[in-house]
């Protein structure tokens, strides 16, 4: 403790042992010194490891290292196979270029080699119907058929592009209408396109077209949950409600058109003008 040397009050000088001045009667109140304050125990090192940053990679943007067989398979292999993983990791930037031509590939090859399974069925009954034809018409049928497989190819081509952009576009303006747009265009962009990979089990005869189309819309809306940031449901109900409308309106107007024809075959019917 600190020794005062004078009285507090009266400023008299104090003597050793006094407890009380010797002048005014005051008692001394001793004060302890400041000290500095206690050091704080070391924090002990945490054991958990630190949280790893995000990964974002995809092998068919890599092409550099991966090459391009190898990238397109990796791609393909993961956001197939592994959705979740594949569009978590999936970057936000880097340009439409590359998910463009990776749907294209993917996305027209399932289509082209459909369109072979139909060439070939359709060679096949030609050649059964060979005997009741001419060479000639023979040969005119078979060019006429491998020109119409061809015209298709390019044109599914030059529609598959337009519907990839006009599909994302309708998605994005929907997820902006309800509020759950967290990016931007090209986001959702990149996930439409690389949910395209399931456009090739459309080269399995028969099946192949119904379980492109049904695994196709399971990646569409995973890639949509994680690439807006927002819920599978929200994503389920942005990619479905096109699809609903449309579905509406096509009943509407095929209820129209038959209500027309109906009416119209009656007044036929009752007029006798059919004879």
């Amino acid at each position: 403790m600190e020794f005062q040397d004078k009285c507090p009050n009266c400023g008299h000088p104090r003597r050793e042992g006094e407890s009380f001045c010797s002048n005014c009667g005051k008692p001394f109140e001793e004060s302890k010194p400041e000290g500095p304050p206690p050091e704080r125990p070391p924090e002990q090192p945490s054991m958990a490891p630190p949280p790893s940053p995000e990964r974002e990679y995809v092998a068919w943007e890599d092409r550099e290292n991966t090459g391009f067989f190898g990238g397109l398979w990796q791609t393909w292999k993961e956001s197939v196979f592994y959705p979740n993983r594949f569009f978590s990791a999936l970057p936000l930037k880097g340009g439409i270029g590359s998910p463009l031509l990776y749907a294209l590939i993917v996305g027209w090859l399932g289509i082209a080699v459909s369109q072979i399974y139909g060439l070939l069925w359709s060679g096949a009954w030609m050649g059964m119907m060979s005997h009741y034809m001419s060479e000639a018409e023979f040969l005119f049928g078979a060019g006429i058929h491998a020109f119409q497989t061809l015209a298709i190819l390019i044109a599914t081509l030059v529609i598959f592009t337009i519907g990839l952009f006009i599909s994302s576009g309708i998605l994005h303006l929907l997820f902006m209408i309800f509020g759950w747009a967290n990016r931007d265009f090209e986001a959702t962009f990149r996930a439409i396109a690389y949910s395209q990979g399931a456009m090739i089990w459309c080269i399995i005869p028969f099946c192949g077209s119904m379980i492109g189309w049904i695994w196709g819309i399971v990646l569409a809306i995973i890639g949509l949950k994680h690439m807006q940031k927002t819920t599978a449901g929200r994503a389920a109900v942005v990619y479905f409600l096109p699809i609903i409308v449309c579905c509406c309106l096509g009943i509407i107007l095929a209820t129209i058109i038959a209500v027309t024809l109906t009416g119209f075959m009656q007044e036929v019917m009752e007029s006798g003008r059919y004879y």
